[in-house]
């Protein structure tokens, strides 16, 4: 089945919808603000803290604590001071609150010691361990953090594996609580973690300050569900916003319906927002918006699973990020160590909406942003990451590399970290091992000029560029957009920026090993760049500023009956006008007969010119009914009598604009909105198509929903007002008569 992938989005939008959980969170979140100082009051001086930064106060929290907790609940306040404190053990019903200029310090030697579990093998210390934290709860449910005061390890929490010197390493841990609000604190200095919350649900954090970018994490959210952070700032040396799932309890759980909103986030050495890498159980339903991320050492979008975590459902929306080392990374590993049971597992249906990232470097790392599924080097097997859309997409590299980078090839490992995973052959996207990747509207850009490809896509199954632009360099000599070994793939006006030797001009396509690529992109073939035979006479490249990439092919023909054979390889099957960019002159032009597959186009090109010109011929509309390779022969049959010298044959470059493409399939993208689906395609003007729905892109089980034709112009336009309302992504396509199913 030949098909043409024209226009769609990958996305399964399989993410639920949360708006009425999240209102009901919202609205829980306030009901705890309202009653952030809800009575009983129990005020820890009158439990004997005293608050002045040396006497050891942990001892009347804890009184004040047990005291709250014997009644039913109630609120422990802190007045103005500085608490030293060791372990502070929560109970239920529980709100602490620390009054302006309130600060809990952590007392170095007085964190409980950490508790024994059998688990502890399958993920580190920091991670296995929870009572050895400055405050701490376990099985809890109905707790309140508030009030603009601080909690402040310190540097008396470690950032590594606890010691006798430093037993504590968390400022706050929670594990399986239910209903946790923190609101308006300040977190630092708070060792590996400012927050650990282990397998918790209905977690809302707003207005609320971490800053640990000189300890380590700012929030692991580890298999905890149900979550809301708001109007945050988040700040870490390692990972800022990570979410986990690890196998601490000795079981695989996951975590599902989390939104980070509003919030500024930065990493200075690891991932400003993560998923990973301890992956165990599955993710889902997790959106991300109207973020501002001014720095991470690792990603700035970042979406890694190792231990066989299925990741299914994830949207980010209105991000703008600066200083992140790669923008967005996705990989997909396989790590033994970390469960029971290791498995390679899944990254799906992601949409990720208008981001941009600026000055992409931190630590003089910059990194090609990524998308990189698993392949076994033993079996030769891949699973692919799949389903991932890409809509007003902007990201950037720092640059500064070759040309001859174009040959690096990044090793297969199992490491979520990008600074290890090799060399990239392109600056803006590298894409491996992947099913259904769309990019609409986005962009590429560099700093400082870089003479690789905008792109490399390698070993890849339905890939779409619509409406890409990409800064050039002005070494590159090889290609804009590479694609290796891909089965169907779309590139729909392709263009260069304005920061590129040729503004505006179609981005150079290299195909090898490619199954039905399908261009919209006019098709652009350097004459000297590519493969030529001649008969008679030799060839040479000229070198010259003026021409399309400051060289030309010419046949140094001295008769006539010369020739030039050159060979456009992997042309898609199609109509197209093709034009040929020249040299004239004075001196050295002959006039040519072309030929395209050994057939005569008629029509002589006389290449003299009063003046040094470069102009662009249309040569013929020429069809080709299969995809492959195609030759066009350049004959020299005469001479002007107003030129001198030799009769030269240019070449500066061809030109393959598609005018029509030959039968097609038209997949395209599914929103859902209020039950009705609005589909967009470009078909053949006036022809009708039947629209074909399903619930699995590569399924076969696709259903007439109706028919359409196309207007005068090709566009289509169908809305599918019986769409289901239940949370099931519908895929779409339009079908054309001949197509044979």
């Amino acid at each position: 089945m030949n098909r043409h992938f024209k226009k769609r989005n990958y996305c399964r939008g399989r993410i639920r919808t949360i708006g009425l959980l999240l209102t009901m969170m919202l609205c829980l979140a306030k009901s705890y603000f309202a009653a952030a100082q809800t009575p009983p009051y129990f005020n820890v001086r009158d439990y004997g803290a005293v608050g002045d930064g040396a006497t050891l106060d942990s001892s009347a929290v804890n009184a004040a604590i047990s005291a709250a907790g014997a009644v039913g609940g109630g609120t422990v306040t802190f007045p103005p001071g500085n608490y030293l404190c060791g372990s502070i053990h929560l109970t239920n019903n529980l709100t602490l609150y620390l009054s302006n200029n309130a600060v809990i310090w952590a007392s170095a030697l007085n964190i409980d010691t950490h508790e024994s579990n059998t688990y502890s093998q399958y993920q580190d210390q920091g991670h296995s361990y929870f009572r050895n934290s400055l405050i701490y709860g376990i099985n809890l449910t109905n707790l309140t953090f508030a009030g603009s005061g601080k909690i402040d390890g310190i540097r008396n929490l470690a950032t590594g594996n606890p010691s006798a010197a430093n037993p504590g390493d968390k400022a706050l841990c929670l594990v399986l609580c239910t209903n946790i609000t923190v609101r308006d604190l300040t977190i630092t200095n708070g060792g590996h973690f400012g927050i650990l919350a282990q397998a918790c649900t209905n977690f809302v954090m707003t207005g609320a300050n971490i800053f640990e970018k000189t300890s380590r994490d700012g929030i692991n959210l580890v298999d905890t569900s149900f979550v809301v952070i708001s109007n945050c700032v988040i700040e870490g040396a390692d990972d800022a916003v990570c979410f986990k799932s690890d196998y601490a309890l000795g079981r695989k759980i996951g975590a599902h319906d989390i939104r980070v909103t509003d919030s500024q986030i930065l990493s200075t050495q690891n991932n400003a927002t993560q998923i990973g890498s301890e992956t165990v159980g599955d993710f889902s339903n997790l959106t991300f918006s109207n973020l501002v991320i001014t720095g991470a050492g690792k990603a700035g979008i970042g979406i890694t699973s190792q231990d066989g975590s299925i990741i299914d459902g994830l949207r980010y929306d209105n991000i703008v990020m600066t200083n992140c080392a790669a923008p967005i990374f996705l990989k997909l590993d396989y790590r033994t160590t970390d469960s029971p049971n290791p498995s390679v597992g899944r990254i799906r249906n992601v949409a990720i909406n208008n981001v941009s990232a600026y000055h992409s470097t931190l630590f003089n790392r910059t990194n090609t942003s990524t998308i990189n599924g698993y392949f076994n080097t033993n079996t030769l097997s891949e699973v692919p990451i799949e389903n991932i859309t890409f809509n007003h997409v902007n990201v950037s590299n720092i640059g500064r590399h070759s040309v001859a980078d174009v040959t690096n090839y990044p090793p297969e490992n199992q490491d979520w970290q990008p600074q290890n995973f090799g060399k990239w052959p392109s600056y803006g996207w590298y894409v491996r091992w992947a099913n259904n990747i769309s990019f609409t509207n986005c962009e590429v850009h560099f700093d400082f000029n870089d003479d690789r490809p905008a792109v490399v896509v390698d070993t890849a199954t339905n890939i779409v560029f619509d409406h890409f632009t990409a800064d050039v360099g002005v070494g590159n000599t090889n290609f804009d957009m590479g694609f290796l070994s891909v089965t169907n793939f779309v590139t729909n006006n392709a263009i260069a920026t304005v920061n590129a030797p040729n503004p505006g001009a179609p981005l150079r396509i290299s195909t090898q090993s490619i199954t039905n690529p399908v261009s919209l992109s006019p098709l652009v073939f350097e004459a000297e760049w590519i493969p030529f035979v001649t008969n008679g006479a030799t060839a040479a490249i000229q070198t010259d500023a003026n021409s399309s990439a400051s060289a030309w092919e010419a046949l140094q023909a001295t008769a006539n009956g010369q020739w030039i054979e050159y060979t456009l390889n992997n042309v898609p099957a199609g109509q197209y006008q093709l034009a040929l960019k020249w040299k004239g002159n004075t001196s050295n032009r002959g006039i040519i007969r072309h030929a395209v597959d050994g057939v005569d186009l008629g029509d002589s090109l006389d290449m003299y010119s009063s003046a040094q010109t470069y102009p662009e011929t249309n040569l013929a509309v020429v069809t080709f009914t299969n995809t492959g390779n195609h030759t066009v022969r350049q004959t020299v049959i005469g001479k002007n009598p107003a030129g001198t010298g030799d009769r030269w044959a240019s070449a500066d470059k061809f030109t393959l604009t598609l005018l029509q493409s030959l039968p097609s399939t038209i997949t395209g993208i599914a929103p859902l909105t209020n039950g009705s689906v609005q589909l967009d395609g470009t078909g053949y003007p006036n022809l009708g198509y039947t629209v074909q729905a399903n619930t699995n892109i590569s399924g076969t089980n696709w259903f007439n929903i109706g028919t359409i034709t196309a207007d005068p112009t090709g566009v289509l336009q169908f809305i599918d007002t019986n769409a289901p309302t239940q949370q099931l992504q519908r895929f779409y396509r339009f079908v054309t008569p001949q197509q044979d199913f």
